[in-house]
């Protein structure tokens, strides 16, 4: 239908070259969302590992990163200080994004669960449920205290996927791993309530 010979194609890439420009990459190697990330928040996806190493809680993120997968991984989140009093998830929206505590602390309410209110120490994790799945959340999180946390978007996890399969693959494993250890602790708690 449209034929352009070959030759003529490879006359295109050359004039383009000869006059400084590069032609376009690939598109999963393109920095798609990084270049919102805070530049000055390099060290808070360490400072959040080293949190989370110290945490008892059941909502602890231990994923197997070394401190250069924790680097590449910081890349893709946004740092967000957040204000005392600040609702970070309200029940009933739909909201796609895993946060990472790296300091102050957030009190979670379920409306459905009472076994999910808690407070949530720097190290832990929360949104797990609304990364997995796109039906609105019945939690209630504000922060406590001035806080930090880091915040992964559905579309930078998909970014992370695409770029460094091996940490989103532990991300998600890890990330699993909270929701099991939350279903053990309510079926336990189910057992001690009935007998």
């Amino acid at each position: 239908m449209f034929h352009t010979p070959v030759e003529t194609r490879f006359a295109i890439v050359d004039r383009l070259l000869a006059h400084g420009g590069k032609p376009l990459g690939f598109p999963a190697a393109m920095d798609l969302c990084r270049h919102q990330a805070s530049a000055g928040a390099e060290g808070d996806a360490l400072r959040f590992a080293a949190q989370a190493r110290k945490s008892v809680s059941g909502n602890a993120f231990w994923p197997a990163f070394t401190a250069d997968d924790w680097r590449a991984f910081q890349s893709f989140c946004i740092s967000q200080r957040l204000p005392a009093g600040h609702r970070v998830l309200i029940p009933g929206r739909v909201d796609r994004t895993l946060r990472f505590v790296v300091e102050g602390s957030l009190w979670q309410e379920s409306a459905t669960d009472a076994s999910r209110t808690k407070a949530l120490l720097p190290g832990t994790i929360l949104g797990e449920d609304t990364l997995f799945s796109d039906t609105p959340a019945d939690l209630d999180v504000r922060t406590l205290e001035d806080s930090l946390v880091l915040e992964l978007s559905l579309p930078r996890q998909k970014e992370l996927t695409a770029s460094c399969p091996a940490i989103a693959f532990e991300l998600l494993r890890a990330t699993g791993a909270v929701i099991a250890a939350r279903g053990r602790m309510t079926a336990r708690h189910e057992e001690l309530v009935t007998n």
